[in-house]
């Protein structure tokens, strides 16, 4: 899965995550910092299991609930139109 950000989404890296602009739309939204890694990994072109294995490198939790997690925010990224696959 590649994502890319929509051409009117604005990314900038804050010290608690990431914040996303929508410009057409005016509205923003923070990532907070497992969120960021789990969107710069995609990003950067990593799969959605690179970003699991990410989380769960960096967090104490098991492989299941980051793939959940993961696959919640992908959907919720896209359905807001901020991102597109």
């Amino acid at each position: 899965m590649v994502l890319t950000l929509r051409g009117n989404v604005s990314l900038a890296e804050t010290e608690d995550g990431i914040a996303l602009l929508d410009e057409d739309a005016g509205q923003y939204w923070m990532l907070n910092p497992t969120g960021a890694m789990v969107l710069r990994t995609l990003l950067s072109g990593g799969s959605p299991d690179d970003a699991v294995h990410r989380i769960t490198q960096e967090y104490q939790v098991d492989a299941d609930t980051a793939g959940r997690d993961v696959t919640q925010l992908v959907a919720e990224l896209c359905s807001v139109g901020l991102v597109e696959q």
